[in-house]
């Protein structure tokens, strides 16, 4: 608590006066930051009806939104065992309309193989991808190289599977879904 309210330059008593642990101040920090990246995705693309076009700057807004707060991604990847269960329950809910957000598009797409819940869960993983292994490729590739590689890669296996499926599916037939 006193390194953070030097930082802040406030005195450690005004920190108690908004928060009463560490705790609250982890809990606090994600919620903002899940909203804040949220917001930064589900604003890029809501007016594009094409669904493939939406899936496509919607994870690009993803992928971007995740390296602009790369600190906050990787803080949120290494401190989320200290949050207290119940907290973590809110903060997960909040994570997984991001998931749920993906998931509309992609069933909009069709379902592939796999449905679009393990597909949206894999977008969101994966989107994360230049961030968590940033220390091995930032001194190689630049941001922008890393955008791109995980939207064309990504975007395109997703898309391929979805596809291919309608292709091999007889009308009547049902594959495994969500």
């Amino acid at each position: 608590m006193r390194e953070i309210a030097r930082e802040a330059q406030i005195g450690l008593g005004s920190i108690y006066d908004y928060v009463n642990s560490k705790d609250d101040i982890l809990y606090l920090f994600f919620e903002n930051y899940v909203t804040t990246f949220f917001e930064k995705v589900r604003s890029r693309a809501s007016q594009i009806s094409d669904p493939l076009l939406r899936l496509e700057v919607t994870f690009r807004a993803f992928v971007e939104a995740a390296m602009e707060l790369e600190d906050q991604v990787m803080l949120s990847y290494t401190q989320a065992r200290y949050v207290k269960k119940d907290d973590l329950k809110v903060i997960l809910r909040k994570e997984s309309e991001v998931v749920e957000h993906f998931r509309k598009i992609l069933s909009e797409l069709g379902e592939g193989p796999f449905g679009s819940h393990l597909e949206a869960n894999f977008l969101v993983f994966s989107g994360v991808f230049g961030v968590l292994r940033r220390w091995i490729l930032k001194p190689s590739y630049s941001q922008n190289e890393i955008i791109e590689f995980l939207v064309q890669t990504q975007i395109r296996e997703v898309t391929q599977r979805i596809f291919q499926e309608e292709r091999i599916s007889s009308p009547g037939e049902q594959g495994p879904r969500d």
